[in-house]
């Protein structure tokens, strides 16, 4: 029992640091700064998260926190106006009967001045407060509030119901229930976004008290990521193009989409171009708006790609591209530092300069994510250096004044909140002589000073190797490939990973080809070709270095990495000694049929989606997928796997896992399914807890390590 209250022990540790969601700067001047920010935290002993509050003061030299950590786990969703006057905060709130409530309260001089029961108003459903949809935002002159909410959906019975006459008479006056309506399907937004069918725009008035939607969006269009117009007439918006079918929206950047104003009296314009060919991402105005930029790039292709930064002259809606997908080479301290495009990394609301031409974004740069000031008139990038280029992530939360908010973390050192001031000069800003202050307190693993993180030009002469362990230390070493397969493996705190690492393993992250943040043909060079060049770069890379492939060697992966780990498993079947798959893809062609994404497996497969019917018109098609599947190399596995599955899972869907499950044990290989009541990326404290523990051990189990040491 001593390995395993070890190992409990370090996941507890690892499970413990907080993880930032959101931060404001309430106030910012040249000698100090006030930042409000949002984080949530695992507590155990609930197995839940929380969310808190923490407000912090600064003068540059040192922080002091202003209030005491508040727990707002009840709230869904809140946003400050423009000059702190008021506050705003959907809260969700069980009643007695174990109904969730929504309320809209709106606070002022430490008082709340209004509240509206969004339940009993009944104008609308549920308010939305993902990331792909959720707004909450003030007016410009802070009287309205806009948000995206469910469409009310009029109400239904059977075709007969015995009532009493009282009853019946009653509800014949204005009576809106429609009869034999009950089981109408109607396709939702998919994994995570589970009954968001049709959003709507909504404004609340709060001097007349009002809360109308928004007319006049086209039936065939869902409105996401609302900001208003800076007359405040209207809102900017993007919409999400719902025909032919909804394809699953998170993780995704490819669903056709444009960006369209909209008067709060219905006239709908479009501002992009067509929206059947084109994605688009997070619209925001300049300080005092006459420009508004956004992220493009091809509606359709891989699920992550290369983006362009696109500026809209708001005065005469001309548009210019700002930033292209083409590499750059950026000079640094008398150095060339490689810029390989733009990524899908959220721009923050606030992310101008005081010049009101220099936008402030950060995205994945080979292995870290970067931040990055765009003059968006001379087109000019600048990197700025709060980091080492490719050692840690540093994104920017929030821009006032010229002083930045970011967070950063790397894989040995949980995430920190630090303000940095950009000084200006006669010139413009000097980016070489930023100062930085840290407005959180800085979290160290234990034995912190005993590992390391060693970034490597394995591939390609790309940095695309990230190992992180013990020093000097020949322990065992887990493989570990990221998800997507258009995602990348970063440079950031990751508690999953810091757990391995404190019980003794090493981890190692391959950015192979396909992976975002090495450019836009990097990304697509994978098309086509999944189970196999994917395969090989992450076997190439670990026989590429003796000091990983002379170490014991086992698997651990998700949803795609999943579908890496057992095809590993399979093509160099005495090279791992156990396996771990998270949610797996195993199966491409009974995938294509209960996934949310489908176009998934076509793209990757190598062909279009917009020309596949059906896969029993193509038996190309069906033989390329059976090609690519781990399930075909099932009776060649020896290494033990471990199933770790979810059952609400829409996006590999946990019959894919339990096929492979039945394949192995028909070939006599050592299984097992853990089955969660959870999603996709198995996130609920329960779920993660008992997973990783699990997955611990078996690790430990097939390397024959002694349970009592």
């Amino acid at each position: 029992m001593a390995q395993l209250d070890k190992i409990v022990a370090s996941y507890c540790v690892t499970a413990q640091y907080p993880e930032l969601l959101s931060s404001r700067i309430l106030d910012s001047s040249k000698t100090s700064v006030s930042v409000q920010s949002v984080w949530t935290q695992k507590v155990l002993e609930r197995q839940a998260e929380i969310r808190f509050r923490q407000t912090v003061f600064s003068d540059y030299k040192t922080y002091t926190s202003t209030s005491p950590p508040t727990d707002i786990t009840n709230e869904l969703i809140s946003a400050h106006s423009k000059s702190n006057k008021y506050f705003c905060v959907v809260r969700e709130v069980e009643s007695e009967k174990g109904i969730k409530q929504q309320y809209l309260e709106v606070w002022s001089d430490c008082s709340l001045v209004k509240n509206y029961d969004l339940s009993a108003l009944d104008v609308h459903g549920k308010i939305y407060a993902d990331a792909e949809f959720g707004t909450l935002e003030w007016s410009p002159d802070e009287t309205k509030i806009v948000y995206i909410a469910e469409k009310k959906v009029p109400k239904s019975e059977p075709f007969y119901k015995q009532k009493s006459k009282a009853s019946a008479d009653k509800e014949g006056v204005n009576n809106d229930t429609v009869p034999g309506k009950e089981y109408d399907w109607s396709q939702d937004w998919g994994e995570q976004l589970v009954g968001k069918i049709t959003p709507v725009l909504v404004v609340c008035d709060i001097k007349t008290d009002s809360i109308n939607v928004l007319p006049n969006i086209p039936n065939d269009v869902n409105p996401a990521t609302a900001t208003w117009t800076p007359d405040g007439k209207g809102v900017v918006a993007i919409g999400h193009s719902i025909t032919p079918r909804k394809l699953g929206l998170i993780y995704c950047n490819n669903s056709p989409s444009h960006v369209f104003s909209l008067t709060l009296d219905g006239q709908y314009d479009m501002l992009s171009s067509d929206s059947k060919q084109l994605c688009v991402r997070y619209p925001r105005f300049n300080l005092n708006g006459t420009k508004l930029v956004w992220l493009e790039r091809l509606a359709g292709g891989p699920h992550s790609s290369c983006f362009k930064l696109m500026c809209c002259n708001w005065s005469t809606k001309e548009i210019n591209t700002v930033v292209d997908f083409d590499n750059k080479i950026l000079q640094f301290n008398n150095e060339n530092l490689p810029f390989y495009g733009l990524y899908d990394q959220a721009i923050p609301n606030r992310s101008w300069l005081n010049d009101d031409k220099t936008i402030v974004l950060s995205t994945p740069q080979g292995g870290s994510i970067h931040t990055f000031a765009i003059d968006t008139e001379s087109k000019y990038i600048r990197y700025l250096p709060i980091t080492k280029p490719f050692h840690e992530s540093v994104s920017v939360i929030d821009v006032l004044n010229d002083v930045l908010i970011c967070y950063k973390s790397s894989l040995n050192k949980p995430g920190q909140l630090f303000a940095i001031k950009i000084p200006s000069i006669l010139e413009g800003y000097d980016f070489t002589n930023i100062s930085i202050h840290e407005i959180s307190p800085s979290r160290s693993l234990p034995n912190c000073d005993n590992f390391v993180v060693d970034h490597g030009y394995t591939l390609y002469n790309k940095p695309t190797t990230i190992y992180y362990g013990p020093k000097n230390n020949n322990c065992p070493l887990i493989i570990w490939p990221h998800g997507g397969p258009h995602l990348s493996s970063l440079e950031s705190f990751r508690a999953d990973i810091a757990f391995f690492v404190q019980i003794g393993f090493a981890v190692l992250l391959v950015n192979f080809r396909g992976s975002a943040g090495l450019g836009k043909d990097y990304v697509e060079s994978l098309l086509g070709k999944i189970g196999d060049a994917d395969v090989k770069d992450i076997y190439n890379a670990v026989k590429s270095n003796p000091l990983w492939s002379n170490r014991e060697l086992v698997l651990f992966g998700g949803s795609h990495g999943g579908f890496l780990v057992t095809h590993l498993s399979g093509q160099y079947p005495s090279a791992f000694k156990a396996i771990c798959a998270l949610n797996p893809v195993t199966d491409l062609i009974s995938m294509f049929g209960i996934t949310d994404t489908p176009d998934w497996v076509i793209t990757e497969a190598g062909y279009n989606f917009s020309e596949v019917d059906s896969l029993a018109n193509s038996e190309e098609i069906l033989l390329k997928l059976a090609d690519c599947s781990p399930c075909k190399n099932a009776h060649k596995v020896q290494a033990p796997t471990l199933l770790l599955l979810g059952e609400k899972d829409l996006r590999v869907p946990s019959s894919q896992g339990l096929a492979y499950y039945h394949l192995l044990k028909k070939h006599g290989v050592k299984a097992r399914v853990l089955m969660y009541n959870d999603y996709h990326p198995l996130s609920t404290v329960t779920a993660d807890m008992d997973s990783l523990i699990n997955a611990a051990l078996w690790f430990i189990k097939y390397l024959n390590i002694d349970s009592e040491k």
